[in-house]
């Protein structure tokens, strides 16, 4: 009963709840060896990579070829810059069984010229499969999308891009759409319209928690600024794109709007401060970034936290905010590029454009009503200036610059489980703003409605 408890408790990203469990399980005597690979995805959701690493070891010695332990195993070594190990097991598991799209993904994810042409053959072998769930089929349009981009057959390769937003859209529909729903119809009308209740000075808003928050846009640098921040000499900890922000907020209004009977024009955005703060500290406790003297500031990386800044700042008045952006058109390009599973609005131009402008509303109304508690971080400004820029981030947010945050591509600890990974592992380079020229035709349709949107 505990096992199956711990396993809905994973499915639910109830991380916390679900380690007690398995941590009680592994003391049994006569344990499921089953309970070494969910400690093993547990810890990899916490950031703890080492005991993620140890316990999936573990289940690996009694199960050795055990595919989903090997293809977590190297997901977790990718994420702590571990490629060449990352790359043995992806091909480990290409000779376990070649039918399988997993590992040719995670060797596309390393380095796209790792893929060689009998990898390419056996993918299209694997597209012919009439058993493919929505999930695999999109899968194998994105990796042969590479392929065109890197031939340079723009409009082949867009072609396999829309086949696979379209599958990887359905491989989670009530999710998408429900999320969609959220973004769409709920937030979009209310974040500046929040109403909080029971609000009542704790611990924890009297001004003891600094954190910082990155938001913005995906792909527009937040990882590289992260890995600035957490190359100080105050050694700041992230709990990354943990989005305990907005799960907290879900645990609150989503019993209200996710119901049959939902009216909109009567729906009143509101958050109970007691039960939101306590809810707030027990994630982050999860992750390890607060609960001591010395985690007065830490990092929090989920960039839709834009929507989110009246909330946190009720709950954390001492909070910074660095919202790190690009140019907007190449934005929405690099997003349908990107394979961004869990955010329901990457998977159609439509889609991004919609968001993008809700974001657009949200940031400027936020910088005007809190200018001291946000800083614009231009990427393509930053590349050219890192040192200048860097120096105004950690005065911004209250912590010690040295000239050795700029080598953070150097450290053995850095650690991303976003596309960024490996870009992290390189010195800063200046922005290429012909990067995404060739595919701003997709965009022309929008420019009259869209006024932000800039072809030259």
């Amino acid at each position: 009963m505990n096992f199956l408890l711990g396993q809905k408790l994973v499915k639910q990203k109830e991380f916390g709840k679900a380690l007690n469990i398995f941590l009680n399980l592994e003391n049994n005597q006569d344990k499921d060896i089953r309970v070494f690979f969910y400690l093993g995805i547990i810890y990899f959701e916490l950031n703890d990579f080492n005991k993620s690493i140890f316990f999936y070891n573990k289940f690996l010695k009694e199960e050795p070829n055990s595919k989903n332990a090997l293809l977590n195993l190297a997901i977790v070594k990718q994420s702590i810059g571990k490629i060449n190990e990352a790359k043995k097991i992806y091909l480990r598991l290409i000779d376990i069984d070649e039918s399988k799209l997993s590992p040719y993904f995670g060797l596309l994810t390393l380095d796209e010229s790792y893929l060689t042409d009998k990898n390419y053959t056996n993918i299209n072998k694997i597209k012919k499969n009439q058993n493919l769930n929505y999930y695999e089929k999109g899968i194998v349009n994105f990796i042969l999308s590479k392929k065109e981009k890197k031939k340079k057959n723009f409009k082949k390769e867009i072609e396999y891009l829309k086949n696979f937003h379209l599958n990887i859209f359905n491989s989670n529909y009530d999710y998408n759409t429900s999320s969609q729903f959220y973004y769409d119809h709920i937030i979009k009308k209310n974040f500046n319209k929040i109403e909080f209740i029971n609000e009542n000075k704790n611990e924890f808003k009297n001004n003891k928690l600094q954190p910082i928050f990155v938001i913005g846009l995906p792909r527009s640098g937040s990882t590289l600024i992260e890995s600035i921040l957490t190359s100080g000499t105050d050694k700041i900890k992230s709990c990354g794109e943990s989005h305990v922000v907005n799960t907290s907020i879900l645990d609150q209004i989503g019993p209200r709007i996710y119901t049959k009977h939902f009216d909109i024009n009567k729906f009143k955005f509101q958050i109970d401060s007691n039960i939101f703060q306590d809810t707030i500290i027990k994630k982050y406790l999860m992750f390890n970034v607060v609960g001591n003297q010395q985690n007065k500031i830490f990092i929090d990386k989920s960039l839709e936290n834009f929507f989110n800044i009246d909330i946190i700042l009720n709950s954390f008045p001492n909070a910074k905010f660095l919202h790190t952006f690009k140019n907007y058109t190449d934005s929405i390009i690099s997003i349908y590029q990107s394979m961004l599973p869990e955010l329901s609005w990457t998977h159609k131009i439509d889609d991004i454009l919609r968001y993008i402008e809700n974001y657009h509303q949200a940031i400027s109304y936020f910088k005007l009503k809190y200018p001291n508690m946000i800083m614009d971080v231009n990427l393509e400004e930053f590349t050219e200036k890192k040192e200048e820029i860097s120096k105004k981030i950690y005065k911004f947010c209250n912590l010690k610059w040295n000239k050795k945050v700029l080598d953070f591509y150097k450290r053995d600890n850095l650690y991303s489980k976003t596309l960024s990974f490996t870009q992290i592992r390189k010195k800063i380079s200046n922005y290429n703003n012909k990067k995404y020229k060739s595919y701003f035709y997709l965009l022309n349709e929008y420019q009259k409605k869209y006024k932000w949107i800039n072809i030259s």
